[in-house]
């Protein structure tokens, strides 16, 4: 994923079009997220699968986060 492409079209309001960069190629994932939101402290974006915390491993899979604390 493209972090600048995808923070410039979220300053842009476009924010349907973030999550589907940020998915782009794992639409069929188990565990592809449905949503985000940003953090605060560090500006970049969480996602989420329901209610749950998802991430991309290094392999570009979508699994849930084991960590919860950042």
């Amino acid at each position: 994923m493209d972090e600048n492409k995808f923070l410039s079209l979220c300053k842009g309001g476009k924010f349907k079009e973030a999550l589907a960069l940020a998915i782009e190629g794992g639409e069929k994932q188990k565990y592809t997220p449905s949503r985000f939101s940003m953090d605060k402290k560090t500006g970049r974006p969480i996602f989420y699968r329901g209610n749950k915390r998802v991430e991309m491993d290094e392999n570009g899979e979508w699994l849930i986060s084991k960590n919860t604390q950042v």
